[in-house]
């Protein structure tokens, strides 16, 4: 097995720089179906957090725990990557040959990226 699981992101990122403007626009997607497993792994913290006051308190922990480490390895895999995204196809706008995958994924990552700024800042200010 080459490195530890929870650091693969970085081998993300350099595949991410690699990559065409066309298939930047692919890791775009794919990292959005990573940040929406993240925000399923807060939901189920917050899940299993009620679970310990209410059902079953070490149903509950090991729920919570499970979700703590799924929403590290979410966040650094789904958020990290796309803003890191917004780097690379800003500089990847440069090269003519793959402007407009580039300018493509640019526009993604930026628009999720601050997407889930602004609504996790609403979700916190309700919460």
């Amino acid at each position: 097995m080459k490195g530890s699981a929870l650091f693969n992101f970085i081998s993300h990122i350099i595949h991410m720089g690699a990559a065409s403007g066309k298939k930047r626009i692919a890791y775009a997607i794919a990292n959005i179906a990573v940040m929406v497993l993240g925000v399923l792994c807060a939901l189920g913290i917050k899940w299993s957090l009620g679970i310990m006051s209410d059902t079953s308190f070490i149903a509950g922990l090991l729920c919570l725990i499970l979700c703590i480490a799924l929403a590290i390895f979410t966040f650094l895999q789904g958020f990290v990557a796309q803003f890191a995204l917004v780097i690379i196809a800003g500089i990847g706008i440069a090269n003519p040959e793959e402007r407009a995958g580039n300018i493509v994924a640019f526009i993604i990552a930026l628009l999720t990226s601050v997407g889930l700024i602004v609504g996790g800042v609403i979700i916190l200010t309700i919460i």
